[in-house]
Formats: C-alpha cells, sequence, structure tokens
C-alpha cells in the first residue's frame, strides 16, 4: 500500500496485485457460500414451500430445453465437454509457459489471476444452479415422515403378514408377464412408454399421499455409453444442472429397471433424497396398471424383507414359509440368475474393481456433503418403512 500526498488531500493507492488477491478471495468466499449457505438457511417449512412452490418453476426452462432433444444432453456435454476440457487445460498451460519465458513474472501473474478469476465465476454459476435444482430438495421433509411410515417395533405377524402380501403381488404380476426362450421376463414395453409409465405413476403417488412432487413432465433419456458406464455399477443419474434424469440402457432388467426410471424422475420433480426417491419410485411401481412395474416394486419390498422376517422368525422360534422352494418362486429365480450373470461380466479385473470402488467412494462423499449421513446407504429404505406402509395402508389400521 502506497501513501501519495497530494496538496491538502492524502491519496492511499493500493497495489493490483493485493486488489486482485482479495477479488479472488471474495469470489472463493462466494462460492462456497453459494454451496453451502442455501441448504443451511432454507430449511423445514421454507423448504418445503420452495421445493413445491418455487422448485417446478425454475426448473421448468432447463427440463423443456431437455425434452427437445431425443438424446441425453448430460452425456453430449460430458463427452465434448472433457475433450473440450482437456484441450483448454493444455492451452492455458501452454499459454502460461510462454508468457514467462518471453515477458516477465509480473504479466504471468496477471494472466494466472484472469484464468482463475473465470474459472471461479463459472464454479459460482455452477455452485448456485446446483443448489437451486438440487441441493435445497435435500431439506424438504421426507416421504416416510409425511406418510407417517414410522413407528413403534412392530410384532413378528405384521412382519410375516407384509412379505406375504409381497410375495403375491410379485408372483402374479409374474404369471402375466411374457418370457423369452430362456424362461427371463423381459419389459412389456419400449424405453419411451416406461418412461410415460414412470411419469404417471409418481405423479400419482405424489398426489394421493399430497408429496408435494413437481407436475413437470421428465423426460428421461437413455446414455448411449451405457455398457462403459455400468463398469462403475451406476444404473442413473439425475443431473441437477440440466434437470435430465439419464438411464442405463445396457440391459433393461426387469427386477430393476421400472425402480430406477422412477427413482430419477422423483430426483427431477424435487426429492434429493435417496431414502425418498426409493420409497417413492417402489410405491410408483406397486400401484402402477402395468405388471412389470408391479412386479420390480413388489420384488424390490420381498428381497428387503425376505432375510429381516427370516431372523425374526428364527428368534420368535417359529417355522416359515420356504419361499425359495415354491413352484410360482422359480420364474422369479431365471430372472435373478440371469441379472447376476449379467452383473458377473464386468467384474473382469482389478481395473473393473477399482473404478466400480472409485465411483462408489466419489457417490459417498457427494451424499455426505449434502448432509446424508450414511452416504450410499442411504439408497436403502428402512425395512419398518414397508411393513407401516402394509399396516396403515393396505391392511388399513385405525
Amino acid at each position: 500500500m502506497k501513501l501519495l500526498i497530494k496538496g491538502e488531500r492524502t491519496v492511499f493507492s493500493v497495489p493490483r496485485t493485493a486488489v486482485r488477491g482479495l477479488l479472488l478471495i471474495a469470489l472463493a468466499v462466494l462460492v462456497t457460500a453459494a454451496y453451502f449457505l442455501p441448504q443451511i438457511l432454507i430449511t423445514g417449512a421454507a423448504a418445503d414451500l420452495y421445493c413445491e412452490k418455487v422448485f417446478p418453476v425454475i426448473s421448468l426452462l432447463p427440463q423443456a430445453v431437455s425434452g427437445l432433444f431425443i438424446f441425453s444432453l448430460t452425456e453430449t456435454v460430458v463427452v465434448i465437454g472433457s475433450l473440450c476440457l482437456i484441450g483448454v487445460f493444455i492451452t492455458i498451460l501452454i499459454r502460461g509457459a510462454a508468457i514467462l519465458i518471453k515477458q516477465d513474472l509480473k504479466h504471468f501473474l496477471h494472466y494466472l489471476y484472469v484464468v482463475l478469476r473465470k474459472i471461479l465465476v463459472i464454479a459460482l454459476i455452477l455452485a448456485l444452479s446446483f443448489e437451486l435444482m438440487h441441493g435445497i430438495n435435500y431439506n424438504r421433509t421426507g416421504v416416510i415422515k409425511r406418510m407417517h411410515l414410522y413407528g413403534e417395533e412392530r410384532p413378528y405377524e405384521d412382519y410375516e403378514q407384509t412379505l406375504m402380501w409381497a410375495y403375491a403381488g410379485m408372483v402374479n404380476a409374474r404369471m402375466r408377464l411374457g418370457e423369452d426362450y430362456n424362461g427371463v421376463a423381459h419389459m412389456s414395453d419400449g424405453f419411451g412408454s416406461v418412461v410415460y409409465e414412470a411419469n404417471a405413476g409418481v405423479d400419482m403417488i405424489s398426489a394421493a399421499y399430497d408429496l408435494g412432487l413437481s407436475p413437470n413432465f421428465i423426460h428421461a433419456k437413455g446414455v448411449m455409453l451405457s455398457h462403459a458406464w455400468r463398469y462403475t455399477d451406476i444404473v442413473g443419474v439425475y443431473d441437477p444442472f440440466l434437470g435430465e434424469a439419464n438411464i442405463n440402457t445396457d440391459y433393461i432388467d426387469i427386477l430393476h429397471f421400472p425402480v430406477t426410471v422412477c427413482h430419477e424422475i422423483v430426483h427431477a420433480k424435487g426429492y434429493a433424497s435417496e431414502t425418498d426417491a426409493n420409497t417413492i419410485a417402489v410405491l410408483s411401481c406397486i400401484n402402477s396398471k402395468r405388471d412389470d412395474f408391479k412386479y420390480a416394486g413388489y420384488y424390490y419390498i420381498f428381497m428387503r424383507l425376505w432375510g429381516t422376517v427370516a431372523d425374526y422368525a428364527e428368534h420368535e422360534g417359529v417355522t416359515m414359509t420356504d419361499y425359495a422352494s415354491r413352484p410360482d418362486f422359480q420364474p422369479v429365480l431365471r430372472d435373478m440368475t440371469a441379472y447376476s450373470m449379467y452383473c458377473d461380466s464386468f467384474n473382469t479385473g482389478p481395473v473393473a474393481d477399482l473404478i466400480s470402488r472409485l465411483s462408489e467412494d466419489v457417490n459417498d462423499t457427494f451424499l455426505e456433503s449434502n448432509g446424508q449421513a450414511g452416504g450410499t446407504d442411504t439408497y436403502t429404505v428402512p425395512r419398518d418403512t414397508y411393513v407401516e406402509y402394509f399396516c396403515r395402508y393396505i391392511r388399513a389400521d385405525a
């Protein structure tokens, strides 16, 4: 800082380097605040109001733009953007080195300042966009609380009845599905029809239980590089910047595919929590008119409760039904075997394992940073949730 005397006035002159440094620090603080403050300040009733009234309006434009294209904009941006970023990074390095060699340190620092300023401005825009399109949605009242799917521990009979209900729904839906020559069931319709049914099912559940989901239609997109993407063990992703639901279509597995599509659509309609997204997705499937959706939803509940009920039965000293040996369960076993064989085809060595672990760690860190205690464990819906749903809404306990 310089002190200059001009007549009777004292003028302070701050070096440009200090001003630029302070500006970069201010931008970095703004980026951090843009990412964390909305989730800290907008909670409770304010978050619910934002998610139900404001989010649908904000997300309408990017989702409408995404719907104009039949291909995944997210995939296009990731592939082309990654190549462009590599080119930009190399260009920055070459130009910076040239300035440092041909000119002097002063010009190099100015160049570095300009680059960092642009990066921080872009980061600020992305942070704000993420919070408006997804981050704040983590703070809304959860589905389990809104639907009162919690309570005291229930007796074994309630767990057993819930399991029997899920089993009956699963095998009855499976009986009405067609099979290929291997005896494996597949989806009844094409991808476009699945997306329409998923939107309708999610909207129906939202209206029936007053969940406040966005009414916007979500044009979920299949990803062309699904086979390579499958090595990450990721079957779907919501892009909060474009408001786009992206689905892995490498193997359209009837046991999981309908739930996956509904799950990502729920994210795009305003629920960020993985637990909430899976809960709504499963309820949407079991209440669908389509047997392939019903099959996937009931299968999810049955598999979630099967082991728990078996342990409960052993603890209570009672004999549990041997579902695995029942004739009507054999078609389900064929579907499970086919899916298992598909998954095993990606266990091809240490590189595949490394990709899978890195993907898991990144996703876990992302969820933890957004206040989701347990990280990727939040994908798992608590077992008691389905028991409470059966007792309260199906058996209709008082």
